[in-house]
């Protein structure tokens, strides 16, 4: 898996700083040396699943680094900001009223400065519509004949 992986490629295994370097080592050494001291290592990967693919033995690697991240999430190792984003994030989402409170302008205006200083600057921002599917849709319900 060493071979495929881009960001082994990109930064060598003395970065890894770990007994086992590349993705392997990504998965086992948070459980060996502990979640705390190097969930980092489960983020080190684009999770394309050439590792996966190529692996003589077939162990899914990227669902694995998936399942690190997860606990890491799970034992209260990510930053109080990002807990608190997904939570408000989670709420609106589930929430249509509040998903339709602010329209698509709003939209794209909070979300390029609740996430353009870390996604937006190597990514470009997804642009959310004016109008939502259910304004849409109440829109054209509206405007239908009764039948």
């Amino acid at each position: 898996c060493l071979n495929v992986c881009p960001v082994y490629q990109n930064i060598g295994g003395h970065s890894y700083k770990t007994t086992y370097s590349g993705p392997i080592g990504s998965i086992i050494t948070p459980h060996t040396d502990g979640m705390k001291e190097f969930k980092h290592l489960s983020y080190a990967s684009t999770l394309c699943g050439k590792c996966t693919e190529v692996c003589p033995v077939k162990i899914d690697i990227h669902k694995m680094l998936l399942l690190n991240r997860r606990d890491a999430v799970k034992e209260g190792l990510s930053p109080k900001v990002e807990q608190w984003s997904w939570s408000i994030w989670k709420k609106s989402m589930l929430s249509r009223k509040l998903t339709d409170f602010l329209g698509g302008k709003w939209k794209n205006r909070l979300m390029k400065f609740a996430i353009n200083k870390t996604w937006g600057k190597h990514r470009e921002l997804p642009q959310v519509a004016e109008k939502s599917f259910s304004k849409q849709w109440l829109e054209r319900q509206k405007g239908e004949p009764d039948a």
